[in-house]
């Protein structure tokens, strides 16, 4: 069988819920438990051989051991195409799955450097199927809507989102996961066009989200079953 071009049939397939970053996803594999069981957390209830120390105490517990490997179907979509401008300590490989482009913008703070990969099937015109992005480095996006011929049945056809794989080592777990503030974007990223055009993936309570500390409890809200879930389902498929 054949992608669905639907966000709405691919959600039903693949058994999707929004994701706090935009679009939707659901976790596919983490080392040792069952995927989705542990909220975007690390998971303990696992072999020793399941879990790596980081030497990160992010935690309220301290603990630094994560599962090894998790993976995820991220979904950004025509309704919700931007991915929010954000870091993680982990590693992350993005592998391009079927569906329309997206480009990443990427950003080391440490080296300053900034540069644009466009995941996606035309690897002739320079499109990747994966994008490597090591722990610590801004990463944000966004579907790429041009790529249709004049028909509206291009490469990407008539597709309403990108899928993408998204492998994490060690293992994701929302403490490790930061939003970059206004704030920090203007302190940390010196030119002007760069800041300008980052600036439109802030997270609009990043600050907020970030002095109070409440990134873990902002994402675990999108694991529950209720009407605010149903409502981000309508709003971004």
């Amino acid at each position: 069988m054949s992608l669905p071009t639907a966000v709405k049939e691919l959600i039903g397939c693949l058994g999707l819920i929004p994701h706090p970053e935009g679009g939707f996803f659901v976790e596919t594999f983490r080392s040792g438990c069952e995927p989705m069981s542990t909220r975007g957390q690390s998971g303990y209830e696992c072999k020793p051989k399941d879990l790596v120390e980081t030497g990160r105490r992010h935690r309220p517990d301290k603990d630094g051991r994560r599962n090894c490997l998790t993976s995820i179907y991220w979904v950004p979509t025509l309704r919700s195409p931007r991915l929010l401008l954000a870091y993680n300590d982990s590693d992350h490989v993005h592998y391009f799955q079927g569906g329309r482009p997206f480009r990443y913008t990427l950003f080391d703070p440490v080296t300053k450097e900034y540069h644009q990969e466009i995941l996606g099937p035309d690897i002739k015109s320079g499109h990747k199927m994966q994008v490597c992005v090591r722990g610590g480095v801004w990463k944000c996006g966004a579907i790429i809507h041009e790529e249709l011929d004049a028909h509206g049945d291009g490469p990407t056809g008539n597709f309403e989102y990108c899928l993408i794989g998204e492998a994490v080592a060690p293992g994701f777990d929302f403490h490790d996961f930061n939003w970059v503030t206004a704030k920090l974007l203007n302190e940390t990223v010196k030119d002007k066009e760069q800041v300008k055009y980052l600036a439109q993936f802030v997270h609009e309570q990043a600050t907020e989200i970030e002095e109070e500390n409440k990134t873990v409890d902002e994402a675990q809200a999108f694991y529950e079953e209720n009407e605010v879930k149903d409502r981000r389902v309508d709003e971004r498929s």
